[in-house]
């Protein structure tokens, strides 16, 4: 994080610091590629933040080789973290409950990395841990990007003009290829001519809301990762960072009745203590009022710099009804990362880097919809959970009734691990089915599906045997021989020698149960199709390298 040189050369110029940026900057570096990160805020930026962290995420993490077990014991236990609360107010009557996300045992059936809970600010200075220790990143805060051309007969693609904010003084940042990670109020994505668009065909309503971060021990009242909290008087939700000191209180509000104005710290502490239901002690650390609404970039490739694309939030905004967000931009981080790889070791054209909009495009739409679609239901679940009757009026089991119905329509809300590990690439999104169901699927394009194998004395996830340096052939039986001639890295490991698996179910969805069959594996660990011989394995890497 020391001051930038006046000019300074990369492969790759990465725009924003935060989660996103960070991750990719640590993919590229596993490549053996260099970053420059600028971001251009000097601190930490306030709410909204992101409070889970996904198995695909997570998963990404791993492949990495960065210590999620460390990473997990920061976050919220699931003994504190596995409930969502519907509530008059955290102290008073509790209307239903709904359980939050995977975090137990059976996850570890579907994946080597359970969701947990854990606030994005602890997540980023994991993650800037990290790249700090890594000498093919360096970090720069305060950095303003400005803008960048082509320039001629310097062997780089790009030249980026950066704005040191503190002194005013510009700099010069050459590299192969620019990544804009800087958010959905991305600066840069307008000069790149990348057009941000609302999703076609759906509700585009800017939601408005205001965020109170506070110190607070909250230990006193039941576990729970999110309490909603509806009455006559009040309507937010909790958001437990840690049960003993860190909470977030979000509620929305219309900016046409109430202006930005009126949150002051006073006015905060009203509608806190009236949610709370009874006076605790807290310091109020931030108040943030915000909006958002869904849109995606309509491409992630710059047609004016081929060479400079969009990932993460820059490509794509929900509303945070699902917390898809970030998880969606790490996402896109692993997709381009191997395909820059590809293309800087002349495996292939940079034809491919078609593949990272038509892959994850598609994906931020579906995640963007669902979002949506979770708003609209929550909506609906409050209106229910206003105005409770006693539980001796005639009126109680026709309201129970209703409200049973609608906390059951909400579970999508709260179970997406079918958009987190189900997504396939390639796939029209009407064959994805509800997003609280996963089934594995051995089909080109899809994760692969995690198994517990035996590697020598270990035990490992399959997917630890995608290590993102090369693609993977596992294989059942013989193949014929490799031709000679191919020059890109293939791993090949044979199943009974090189790893062993106990659950025939596992084999018989990736096809392994047959002999004489290979599935083919890409580095970012998507399947790309199943083979019989070597010359399928060159035919399928010749179609995906060289469209």
């Amino acid at each position: 994080m020391d001051t930038i040189p006046a000019v300074s050369k990369t492969t790759v110029l990465i725009i924003g610091g935060g989660p996103t940026g960070l991750t990719t900057a640590l993919l590229l570096a596993q490549h053996g590629l260099r970053s420059i990160i600028v971001e251009r805020h000097i601190g930490r930026t306030g709410q909204p933040k992101a409070h889970a962290i996904n198995p695909r995420s997570l998963e990404i993490f791993r492949q990495i080789g960065l210590d999620t077990a460390h990473l997990r014991r920061q976050g919220v236990s699931p003994e504190d973290g596995d409930t969502v609360r519907f509530v008059v107010s955290i102290s008073g009557r509790e209307l239903g409950t709904l359980p939050y996300e995977r975090q137990g045992e059976g996850a570890m059936e579907i994946t080597p990395e359970p969701l947990f809970n854990i606030p994005q600010p602890e997540l980023e200075d994991f993650l800037l841990a990290a790249v700090v220790e890594n000498t093919m990143i360096s970090y720069y805060r305060g950095m303003q990007w400005e803008s960048c051309h082509e320039p001629e007969g310097n062997g780089l693609s790009l030249a980026s003009k950066v704005t040191e904010r503190a002194t005013g003084h510009s700099k010069v940042i050459e590299s192969a290829y620019i990544l804009d990670c800087g958010g959905a109020n991305s600066r840069a994505r307008q000069q790149l001519e990348i057009p941000f668009l609302p999703l076609p065909e759906y509700i585009q309503n800017e939601v408005h809301h205001v965020s109170i971060h506070m110190r607070a021990d909250l230990t006193k009242f039941r576990p729970g990762t999110l309490w909603w909290t509806v009455s006559p008087e009040i309507e937010g939700t909790f958001i437990c960072y840690n049960r003993a000191s860190d909470w977030v209180f979000v509620a929305y509000y219309d900016p046409k009745v109430t202006s930005q104005e009126v949150f002051s710290e006073d006015y905060c502490r009203d509608i806190i203590d009236k949610a709370i239901g009874e006076k605790v002690s807290y310091d109020v650390l931030s108040i943030t009022a915000w909006s958002t609404w869904p849109r995606t970039a309509k491409f992630y490739q710059s047609q004016r710099f081929p060479h400079a694309f969009v990932v993460g939030d820059a490509a794509h905004a929900f509303p945070p009804t699902g917390g898809l967000g970030v998880n969606t931009g790490i996402a896109d981080a692993q997709n381009l990362a191997w395909k820059i790889n590809a293309v800087e070791r002349s495996w292939v054209s940079d034809d491919i880097f078609a593949g990272y909009s038509a892959e994850r495009r598609p994906v931020a739409v579906y995640n963007a919809h669902q979002s949506v679609k979770n708003q609209v239901k929550l909506h609906s679940l409050k209106a229910a959970l206003r105005d409770p009757p006693d539980l001796e009026s005639p009126d109680w089991a026709g309201w129970k009734k209703r409200l049973d119905g609608e906390l059951q329509n909400n579970i999508e809300h709260f179970d997406s691990i079918n958009l987190q590990i189900g997504y396939v690439y390639g796939a029209d999104e009407n064959t994805i089915g509800p997003c609280n169901c996963y089934i594995p699927r051995g089909v080109p394009g899809a994760r692969l599906p995690h198994t517990w194998i035996s590697y020598g004395n270990d035990q490992l996830s399959v997917l630890d045997l995608v290590d993102g340096k090369s693609f993977v052939l596992f294989i059942s039986g013989e193949l014929d021989s490799l031709s000679p001639y191919l020059t890109i890295p293939l791993r090949t490991l044979r199943l009974g020698d090189d790893f062993g698996v106990s659950e025939k179910s596992w084999l018989d969805t990736v096809g392994l149960s047959i002999q004489g069959v290979g599935l083919l594996v890409r580095p970012d660990q998507h399947i790309l199709g199943h083979v019989r011989s070597y010359e399928d394995v060159e035919t399928l890497l010749g179609s995906l390298l060289r469209p």
